[in-house]
């Protein structure tokens, strides 16, 4: 029996590329964020109705992301690897979905109906942008050592950035150059099709370029990394049983500060519409200008994280629990100008507040804890892992369904509600413990 071995060091170039497929990846993903609310919203969704729209991602998500784990730590195909094949399914089922959904408006349809249409068929897109998404965060366990993690996270942080800056500011880009950014009641413009498009194209590009320049371990490899494969089974409940502390501790943080977040992503381009261009009706060209300047300032807050991810990715271990409650104690800050600030130049400031706290997010936790997990059952965790992001996005869903209607369906103020969990979820930092 050979002894087991280190991973090894990596080079900076497999780093990249173990890293780049996310640009794609997260830019599909990130329309979910940053379009999604305002597209069901120009359908013709009433808040409550976005509510429970907006619960098919994190649901999907919660029940996707472990099913994607459990059968990649079993696949071993010679030409693709044990993740690649899910990239690969994943990124032709997207780019079906991101194709067909911003017209669904367009078929002549009765409401009920474009949005029962466009329910599954967001319901699809998100199970395939987990599948392409979900390799990414694997392999860290698969290929990368505790050392360089921070690196590679860091990496794949500006990747995940730069695909959602995408994903927000073309609309208005596109606006700027003179596209149409209205449309007849009931349609998107096609300003937001434009994006769905792109989104797609740069998905497929990625997902060839990773294909022909990542490597995975055989799993002759991995076995000299990591050990024999287990020899009994576990069942998800018993992997979380034998979850680390810190998985739990992280859980909770990241559960409350999803929930500010998730009320961000839905409602965030009918706050700005309100806080900044005073308009509450989704087919009025203010309100689409809101829509607008929401997608760019998602790609603030997105920018602002990239470049903090470079150095927050450098920071020694030992320091790192405190750079997580710091920066994610800025970003409670910029969460309460959300709710409170009435000028465009307001809410950049608290969108690049924001992104400080983002960047923390994104970076920290998933490092910490596949950096604590058993590596034959990395998959799974990093599955069970993601459902510490879409459970808080469930509640927050069904939260503002009981919560706006006592508000007068106030934005604003629901936003300020959502603020207080970023704050809870700050200072449970506290309680996380790095070995």
């Amino acid at each position: 029996m050979k002894q087991q071995q280190s991973l090894p060091r990596l080079r900076f170039n497999q780093l990249f590329w173990l890293s780049f497929g996310l640009l794609g990846a997260q830019m599909s993903l990130g329309l979910e964020n940053s379009q999604l609310g305002r597209l069901f919203q120009t359908f013709g969704a009433s808040p409550q109705m976005l509510a429970f729209l907006f619960l098919i991602p994190p649901i999907t998500g919660m029940i996707t992301q472990p099913i994607l784990g459990q059968f990649s730590d079993a696949t071993w195909l010679p030409k693709l690897g044990r993740r690649i094949p899910y990239l690969v399914g994943g990124t032709i089922i997207a780019d079906l979905t991101l194709i067909l959904l911003p017209n669904a408006g367009d078929w002549g349809l009765p409401i009920s109906v474009v949005l029962g249409i466009g329910a599954v068929l967001v319901l699809l897109y998100i199970v395939a942008a987990n599948a392409c998404v979900a390799p990414f965060k694997i392999l860290i366990g698969d290929m990368v050592s505790s050392e360089q993690k921070g690196q590679v996270t860091s990496l794949q942080s500006i990747m995940v950035n730069g695909g959602s800056i995408l994903a927000a500011i073309t609309p208005w880009f596109l606006s700027v150059l003179g596209v149409s950014n209205v449309a007849h009641p009931g349609a998107a413009p096609l300003t937001m099709k434009l994006v769905f498009y792109l989104a797609a194209t740069v998905l497929t590009i990625c997902s060839i370029l990773t294909v022909r320049n990542v490597r995975e371990y055989t799993p002759a490899e991995l076995e000299l990394y990591q050990g024999p494969p287990a020899q009994t089974k576990l069942s998800y409940w018993q992997l979380i049983k034998q979850a680390p502390a810190i998985f739990w501790t992280i859980a909770l943080v990241q559960g409350l500060c999803f929930v500010a977040f998730a009320l961000l992503w839905t409602y965030g381009a009918g706050t700005i519409a309100a806080n900044v261009y005073h308009t509450t009706n989704p087919a009025s060209a203010a309100y689409q200008q809101g829509g607008n300047l929401f997608g760019v300032l998602s790609g603030v807050y997105a920018l602002a994280a990239s470049v903090l991810a470079v150095g927050l990715g450098r920071v020694p271990r030992r320091y790192q629990v405190h750079a997580l409650g710091g920066s994610l104690a800025v970003g409670a800050v910029g969460f309460v100008g959300i709710g409170i600030l009435h000028s465009s130049l307001g809410m950049v400031l608290a969108f690049i507040l924001i992104g400080v706290g983002w960047a923390g997010i994104i970076i920290y936790p998933l490092a910490f804890v596949m950096d604590a997990v058993p590596a034959q059952n990395a998959g799974v965790y990093q599955g069970l892992f993601n459902a510490q992001v879409c459970v808080p996005q469930i509640v927050a869903s069904l939260l503002s369904v009981l919560i706006l209607p006592l508000i007068g369906n106030s934005l604003p103020t629901l936003m300020l509600i959502g603020s207080l969990f970023w704050i809870a979820g700050t200072l449970a930092v506290g309680l996380v413990k790095l070995k």
